[in-house]
């Protein structure tokens, strides 16, 4: 299968097609592109006036913005990467915006797209990516659709959204709680237990001991003392 046609070309040999409706940034690109000495820069407002001149006269390169003109990035992606387009299909696209979302950079690089760059734009960077596409050995395969495709692109969009289900999923699944040990129960003390009867005499000992210190209680009498007993002299003395 064939690579794209920037594939192996000099910047001394470019034709670059840039599409934007700005024409501010029209002249930007413009001027980092023959800074970088290309040959050839065609600047349109729109895809439709672009597509019209393309299908005359192939450039090496488009780059395009992602919402320029009515015809948007993703539609002519779509209608460039067609077989039916030869040699248009062979072109390859960098798509320009602002606002890169997931959304924007799957359906370009699903629709065909070889790389996005996000403004603003630098030199260095533009020359970085154009460079990049001239050592680009990746060729066109014609994909299930009848449109061709970057060789790997769709293998590696199924992988990215594997792992992104993956990880939603993951990030879905409630964190299971450790299983909590039931209550231990309140020790009960054995009735019938060796010496519970001491234990409780000794307790109520206690306790009127306490209730006598504290006038609860009255105190216990005290034992009479026993009669003396007179000594036999004395007895006999007296008799």
């Amino acid at each position: 299968m064939p690579h794209h046609t920037t594939y192996s070309v000099s910047n001394e040999q470019l034709d670059v097609v840039v599409i934007d409706d700005s024409k501010n940034m029209q002249g930007i690109i413009r001027s980092m592109l023959n800074a970088m000495k290309v040959r050839r820069v065609r600047l349109f407002d729109s895809t439709e006036s672009a597509l019209h001149a393309m299908l005359h006269e192939p450039p090496n390169l488009i780059i395009c913005e992602w919402r320029a003109g009515l015809v948007s990035g993703h539609q002519l992606l779509r209608m460039v990467r067609a077989r039916f387009m030869e040699p248009l299909c062979y072109v390859p696209v960098i798509i320009i915006t602002a606002t890169p979302t997931r959304a924007i950079i799957d359906k370009a690089m699903t629709a065909g797209a070889n790389l996005i760059v996000v403004k603003p734009i630098s030199p260095s960077m533009l020359q970085e990516r154009i460079s990049w596409l001239q050592r680009d050995q990746r060729e066109l395969i014609l994909g299930p659709r009848g449109a061709f495709e970057i060789e790997g692109v769709r293998e590696s969009m199924l992988a990215q959204k594997e792992r992104a289900a993956a990880v939603r999923k993951a990030a879905a699944k409630p964190l299971r709680k450790p299983e909590s040990a039931p209550p231990a129960a309140a020790p009960q003390p054995p009735s019938d237990a060796p010496g519970a009867s001491d234990q409780w005499q000794a307790f109520l000992r206690t306790k009127e001991q306490l209730e006598r210190k504290a006038g609860l209680r009255p105190a216990e009498a005290a034992p009479a003392p026993n009669p003396a007993v007179k000594p036999a002299w004395t007895a006999l003395r007296r008799g």
